[in-house]
């Protein structure tokens, strides 16, 4: 359990931020460090279930220095020592001892636990996990409170909120009261879709009901000026963004964005770096890659492993000089020829990034 000291120290870490939100299949490795480079406070991870990461092994790979856990031939997480004191794990869960035990595989490893509690996928909802947690407050602060009371590390959450301000707001008052270090709100209910116009002006209330507690805003952050613009109109201490960083990476620089080619660029040379699994790295850059009607994007969408991707983007000579001693065999299914790789936990289908 985090000392009172240690709690408020970190609480001032989670005000006057910019956070990169978790996203499935694009919140892995290589946009999560590419972020921190650009300028990212903090970045959450993709959400990993709870029951998938327990009884897996932590391998470390030395040429990298890419921490993995492995289980049944299968990548459940991967990090670096380069974002330890940054990265927050965030998971799925439905029962508080699962939820420590998860918590307790990657502690050494992370800055931060968050508890996903607004998924509202059907997966993670009959599984008792992600939104349909917002429907049960004692199941969901026990769970909170468990890690809080058993973590060495910081212990938030992430929520959305209801049509009914009230009942929103018993609800955030209960989480607060677990000790939690922040709370994370998606200005959306849980039927809302990303196209739908995030309800800011919902923070404002949770904002004054929980000070001094940091209250991080998500939800159509999609450019660098919005980050001032939302916390002016909302009050909330930090901001987190999914859509805007999935497009452009570089959406952290106070100096402003940098050409999405040039991140798209940065994302694929990192991604080798850390011997990402190439079908991932694919997937991401499909949904960064600016101009979809070039010659190179069409290249891109036939490419089939690291060395035709590196060659339509101009990268030979990157793949020959570190993509060839980097990539390992399992990651790249033209190299993977003496057996079957590892699928990594975040390569399940799904559709375009939701904010």
């Amino acid at each position: 359990m985090l000392a009172l000291e240690e709690r408020e120290a970190w609480r001032e870490r989670y005000r006057n931020g910019y956070f990169l939100a978790p996203m499935v299949r694009v919140g892995t490795l290589p946009m999560r460090l590419l972020c921190l480079q650009y300028g990212a406070d903090l970045v959450w991870t993709c959400e990993v279930i709870a029951r998938s990461i327990i009884g897996s092994e932590r391998q470390v790979n030395e040429h990298t220095g890419v921490v993995s856990f492995v289980r049944d031939g299968r990548e459940i997480f991967t990090t670096h020592p380069d974002e330890k004191s940054r990265v927050v794990f965030q998971m799925g869960a439905a029962q508080p001892e699962t939820a420590l035990e998860a918590a307790k595989m990657v502690e050494q490893d992370v800055a931060g636990i968050d508890l996903n509690c607004g998924c509202p996928i059907k997966f993670s909802v009959q599984g008792g996990m992600g939104a349909a947690l917002l429907e049960d407050p004692d199941r969901l602060c026990a769970i909170l409170k468990m890690l809080v009371d058993n973590m060495s590390v910081p212990v938030t959450c992430k929520i959305r909120v209801f049509d009914d301000e009230e009942r929103t707001l018993a609800l955030v008052r209960q989480i607060a009261a677990t000790g939690i270090s922040a709370l994370t709100v998606h200005c959306r209910t849980r039927n809302m879709r990303p196209r739908e116009k995030a309800m800011w002006h919902r923070l404002n209330s949770i904002v004054e009901e929980l000070k001094p507690l940091p209250v991080v805003l998500n939800g159509d952050i999609v450019h660098y000026e919005d980050v001032e613009r939302a916390k002016k109109a909302t009050g909330a201490t930090s901001v987190m963004t999914a859509r805007g960083a999935a497009a452009n990476p570089s959406i952290f620089r106070a100096a402003g964005e940098l050409p999405a080619i040039e991140t798209a660029v940065e994302y694929v040379k990192t991604a080798i770096r850390m011997s990402n699994a190439y079908g991932n790295t694919k997937y991401t850059l499909m949904q960064m890659y600016p101009d979809t009607r070039s010659t190179v994007f069409r290249a891109l969408q036939g490419s089939k492993c690291y060395e035709s991707m590196c060659a339509a983007m101009g990268l030979a000579e990157f793949y020959e000089s570190e993509g060839r001693l980097r990539v390992r065999d399992r990651d790249d299914p033209m190299r993977g020829r003496a057996g079957k790789r590892p699928v990594a936990a975040t390569e399940t289908p799904t559709k375009r990034v939701k904010a």
